[in-house]
């Protein structure tokens, strides 16, 4: 086999699977995934039934990408045979009076600004379009938006990866990136358009080199950048979700029940019946700072009782038995934002971080990645995702881990 190839990709998560199914759809085939883990493993952020896709969103910069963001699920889904977007549509709730309401208008100005459509409801006629809903104060806002739904997240993944494989891409599992050098270029490397230097990565068998190296490792990120001058920290909390049966299925079964999310004091979000015989939810950021090294993965009881209780008081008939509690990881950027660019001083180490919220964009920002390995540029708008911004560069930023709304 070859240990020369036009790009590496690290990591085989929801990005890096994106990102080397697009390299080969723009016909690269001598691309290699390096997969520290098997395929479709639970120590990232890849894996379970679900993440929220949606345009109602906090800021423009992500606004502006939600329709490409569709269209790329749904050019995937054409070429591959598979569903991976189950369409359920989106409630956004807020209590008069409360931070939640600024929030709102928030997305909708976002959304207004993108020509979405959406509607505004009040109590009476959130009251009378989703019953499951008890809500006893009487000052309710709320935005739903037809579009919304979720990303089946692990079978995303898969699809992308066998489609990748299937148009020549090489994939490796359990085989771990340790070092990335940038080191004098070679006649494997010549004629590249990368100038007169080529990239080795090192793992613990064998050294591979590559015209180009894309980094999707999420929370594994930081060892791999910091010795090529990374100037910025991920940070990386562990988050819970629960999965709770509801007392009457029917109700909360997809055709009946949209994604939501609670804007209150804390920000709350669940997903309709799919994947197990129960909904989900979770609360989120939850700032349980940790390391890959260091977390558990255990959930906490009283993380899985305050969800059930939310559910009790909100939505009682889904407010059943447990069924299970899990964790995943968050790798957050100081800002929460994306990073999708050359890693500086370093122009053939291309870096590809979600920030924690990449997957309802995963197979958008594998495009985008792409664009940047084979064009140079993007066709899309994503300036605001350089990776020498300032709250990347000047440590005297403070971290900001809250999406903003």
């Amino acid at each position: 086999m070859p240990t020369h190839y036009s790009t590496i990709v690290i990591g085989a998560g929801a990005i890096g699977s994106a990102t080397a199914y697009w390299l080969a759809k723009g016909g690269q085939r001598d691309v290699l995934v390096l997969e520290q883990f098997e395929l479709g493993h639970a120590n990232g952020s890849s894996n379970d039934h679900h993440r929220i896709i949606r345009h109602s969103y906090h800021d423009d910069i992500y606004g502006r990408l939600t329709r490409p963001m569709y269209d790329n699920w749904a050019a995937l889904e054409a070429a591959s045979g598979q569903q991976v977007f189950i369409k359920t549509g989106g409630l956004d709730i807020a209590i008069e009076g409360t931070p939640g309401t600024a929030s709102l208008e928030r997305y909708r100005a976002v959304m207004a600004a993108n020509g979405v459509p959406f509607e505004t409801l009040n109590k009476a006629q959130l009251a009378k379009r989703f019953p499951q809903w008890h809500i006893a104060e009487d000052e309710v806002r709320a935005t739903f938006q037809e579009e919304s739904g979720f990303i089946d997240i692990r079978r995303a993944t898969a699809t992308h990866i066998a489609m990748a494989q299937n148009l020549g891409v090489e994939v490796r599992e359990h085989t771990a990136a340790r070092a990335i050098e940038s080191v004098a270029g070679s006649a494997a490397g010549a004629g590249t358009g990368t100038g007169t230097r080529t990239v080795r990565v090192i793992t613990d068998g064998e050294v591979f080199t590559a015209d180009k190296v894309v980094v999707c490792a999420a929370s594994w990120t930081d060892a791999l950048l910091q010795p090529l001058g990374q100037t910025w920290q991920t940070t990386v909390t562990e988050e819970q979700v629960v999965y709770v049966q509801p007392k009457d299925l029917k109700p909360f079964a997809v055709e009946n029940f949209p994604i939501w999310c609670w804007h209150g004091d804390d920000f709350y979000y669940g997903f309709p019946m799919y994947g197990e015989i129960a909904v989900k939810l979770a609360r989120e950021n939850l700032r349980r700072v940790v390391t890959q090294d260091t977390r558990s993965a255990a959930p906490r009881p009283e993380e899985t009782a305050l969800l059930h209780d939310f559910l009790a008081e909100r939505l009682p008939e889904a407010a059943g038995r447990v069924v299970l509690a899990k964790t995943c990881p968050y790798d957050m950027t100081p800002d929460r934002d994306f990073i999708l660019d050359f890693m500086p001083g370093h122009p053939n180490v291309i870096v590809g971080s979600g920030a924690a919220h990449a997957g309802k964009f995963c197979g958008l920002l594998g495009e985008i990645l792409a664009e940047l390995i084979i064009e140079g540029r993007s066709q899309h708008p994503i300036e605001p995702f350089r990776a020498d911004r300032p709250a990347l560069v000047n440590a005297s930023i403070a971290p900001v881990f809250d999406l903003k709304g």
